[in-house]
């Protein structure tokens, strides 16, 4: 029976109003575990300033699964990233501190999760997975790799893995 969870979440981010009330805005979360809500790749974990310098994060997801049979499960998580602070007039004083270029905007970037699952017995499961993070300018910029030119940087991401879970 296949399923399908449209996802929103926020993390609020630092603005001006907040720099100016010497206020730290940005969600903390203390014990990440990113990757179980924010895409497989951990692009946005607390220990790295959140991957969004502090500029928040939204995540809009359509995520799917799909029992092909018993023993095996197939997962499709689609994710679409934005800062959750506006990169327009919420944020010209940080971004000028920041040294960040003018032209930069919300988009985050995309990422898509694939995951295959198979029930091997009660105590074993093998799981494989591939994920590919379509990287936008924004992300590049905030994340060190994109310069200050008006394209993306083109550094897409891929990452898969393969998992034995066993149960003794």
């Amino acid at each position: 029976s296949p399923t399908v969870t449209l996802w929103f979440d926020s993390l609020s981010g630092t603005d001006d109003s907040d720099a100016a009330d010497s206020d730290h805005g940005t969600f903390n979360t203390l014990m990440d575990t990113g990757h179980k809500f924010y895409g497989l790749m951990d692009q946005y974990l607390n220990s790295r300033s959140l991957g969004t310098a502090y500029y928040g994060l939204q995540d809009f997801a359509v995520k799917t699964k799909l029992k092909l049979s018993a023993a095996n499960t197939l997962k499709v998580d689609l994710h679409h990233f934005e800062t959750q602070t506006g990169m327009d007039g919420d944020s010209d004083t940080l971004r000028t501190a920041d040294g960040l270029p003018g032209n930069i905007g919300d988009d985050l970037g995309q990422e898509i999760d694939l995951t295959f699952a198979h029930k091997y017995d009660a105590n074993t499961m093998i799981s494989a997975g591939y994920a590919h993070y379509f990287t936008s300018y924004t992300h590049a910029v905030l994340n060190g790799s994109g310069g200050g030119g008006d394209s993306d940087s083109g550094d897409d991401q891929d990452w898969m893995f393969v998992q034995l879970d066993l149960k003794f």
